[in-house]
């Protein structure tokens, strides 16, 4: 059957995404899938897909949860993109980023693992040793947000700032306990009437993440990213990456805050009709759902899922 012409966009999960046990019909149905977690288990020592399947508590923890997402991510994308045409755009969320830089072919498989395992490590470091909270704000007004987070830093000398501007009714701020609390009731306060504490134990996309993102520099700066095969997305520039762009990007995503809303309208710009997210969970589909009009929204992570979105998507 002739694959109707499409201008699809991949979406690469970020820790956000819900962890679930997966079952283990696409381990066993693809070849390229098992191959992925089998290389990875090779380079980590860690059995990745033993705690999806199981749906192990260590996946709660950074450490561990930012490689399985990585490698799900992956997985996922090599069993299912030479079954599309070639994608327009690839977009990752905060650790999703190095996904898309993979599926992108800017960075080799391999070092982006042992890149994620660093990370990982790092930011669950920086998370015990800096206690943060985070708070989901439901409101439009981004330009209050930003000026209450400013003036609470200010008269409070603790941090807090935009760590997510998920989609346009949708920010998500994060620092420090106190500074978060205070915060938050300002806005309360501000007029703002839905506000969401989220279960974090870190300050992700904060100052808070300093020193983590201090020790992760020398291992960024030995790669070599190549230019991308398809465009990736940045969620720090809301901009497509260079390939002379990449290196200096991430190194200050960890601890700036992520555009995701901007990434969406750039899709938009580039003329994609379609999204597919790949990895646990559906969350960076809903925020597409609550921005743009699209013709196809897809979450994949899972056999059925995949066998859905691409009934639909060939049809």
């Amino acid at each position: 059957m002739e694959v109707t012409a499409i201008k699809l966009a991949y979406l690469f999960s970020g820790q956000g995404g819900k962890i679930e046990p997966l079952d283990q019909s696409l381990y066993l149905e693809s070849s390229s899938f098992r191959e992925t977690f089998d290389q990875a288990k090779s380079l980590l020592g860690v059995d990745l897909w033993n705690l999806w399947q199981s749906g192990d508590k260590r996946l709660a923890e950074t450490r561990f949860a930012q490689p399985a997402i990585f490698v799900l991510s992956t997985a996922l994308y090599r069993v299912i993109k030479d079954k599309l045409p070639q994608a327009s755009a690839l977009v990752g969320l905060s650790l999703g980023e190095y996904s898309a830089l993979v599926a992108g072919d800017a960075l080799d498989f391999s070092e982006g693992l042992k890149l994620i395992e660093k990370r990982g490590q790092l930011m669950q470091q920086a998370s015990e040793e800096f206690p943060g909270a985070m708070a989901a704000v439901m409101s439009q007004d981004t330009k209050l947000i930003e000026d209450v987070c400013q003036d609470v830093s200010q008269s409070s000398g603790q941090k807090v700032q935009i760590a997510n501007y998920n989609y346009p009714k949708q920010t998500v701020i994060g620092g420090q306990v106190d500074a978060v609390k205070t915060a938050v009731e300002a806005l309360h306060q501000a007029g703002v009437q839905r506000i969401v504490d989220l279960p974090v134990s870190g300050a992700f996309h904060t100052p808070l993440m300093e020193s983590a993102n201090r020790q992760f520099l020398p291992d960024l700066e030995k790669i070599q990213f190549k230019d991308p095969i398809i465009p990736v997305v940045s969620n720090t520039t809301g901009k497509v990456f260079t390939d002379s762009s990449i290196g200096e990007t991430l190194s200050k995503q960890m601890i700036s805050s992520t555009r995701f809303t901007d990434c969406l309208f750039e899709l938009q710009d580039l003329g994609v009709d379609s999204v597919v997210e790949l990895g646990p969970g559906h969350s960076l589909v809903s925020f597409a759902k609550k921005t743009l009009k699209l013709d196809g929204y897809y979450a994949v992570n899972d056999s059925a899922s995949l066998k859905k979105a691409l009934a639909a998507l060939t049809a």
